[in-house]
């Protein structure tokens, strides 16, 4: 079974010495495909461990406990039907970390992650979003601007109250943070694109809330927002 690439990787010797192990379930006792797959890869694996650190910080958090309980819900369903498919599964992971990143302590992901990681080659350029949990499409940027508009050219400051980007596929990323990595981009730059989330239990016709992980592959910078200032069913 082929492993990921480790380098830029911390996961200390212990980890590239012995088989890969996942942390927040018993390898024993994995009971699907894809728990078998993180428990057969290290990068999935240290991604798991990193998991179960993040779900006890936003626990301890104590503002959103029906949500982190029913987050963990979703990404393990969502996992599930990834079978054994590795960029499916990575993009998972990714999703949920973010998620209880928000609700707890931020931990940024190791920077060999990337929406090319997920695609592993299989990003074609398309004029479409991908529409389907690690599916990855390759498109290219086509606006970068502050998150508010304002009159005149933008400045460097306005980008201090968040961040947004286009793609000339019609998908859009919104970031209330200053995103570096994507002021750092140009019209023009071709991106790899990957839907890692999908909300549940949305309204009719209000598809909003999509999170997708996007990697530049001009300057190599990676970053992963959601479509839409707010989720589905909201303001």
């Amino acid at each position: 079974m082929r492993l990921w690439p480790l380098s830029g990787f911390l996961l200390g010797a212990a980890l590239v010495s012995v088989p890969a192990a996942a942390a927040s379930f018993d390898c024993d006792k994995a009971s699907t495909p894809a728990e078998e797959t993180v428990c057969g890869d290290m990068l999935l694996s240290a991604l798991d461990g990193r998991l179960g650190k993040a779900y006890a910080a936003a626990r301890k958090a104590g503002e959103f406990s029906e949500e982190v309980r029913q987050t963990a819900r979703d990404f393990q369903s969502n996992r599930a039907s990834c079978g054994t498919d590795k960029g499916c599964i990575l993009a998972t992971y990714i999703a949920v970390l973010q998620n209880f990143g928000s609700m707890g302590k931020p931990d940024p992901l190791p920077s060999l992650v990337s929406a090319d990681l997920i695609a592993d080659g299989d990003a074609p350029r398309s004029n479409d979003l991908p529409n389907r949990i690690g599916e990855c499409v390759t498109t290219q940027i086509e606006s970068v601007h502050p998150r508010l508009a304002g009159d005149g050219p933008p400045t460097d400051e306005d980008y201090d109250f968040g961040t947004g980007v286009e793609y000339s596929n019609g998908g859009v990323g919104v970031s209330y943070e200053r995103e570096d990595e994507i002021i750092r981009s140009k019209p023009g730059d071709s991106v790899t694109l990957c839907l890692i989330s999908i909300p549940r239990n949305c309204p009719p016709g209000d598809d909003r809330g999509r999170f997708y992980t996007a990697t530049n592959s001009r300057t190599g910078g990676t970053w992963t927002l959601p479509d839409s200032q707010h989720m589905c069913g909201g303001a």
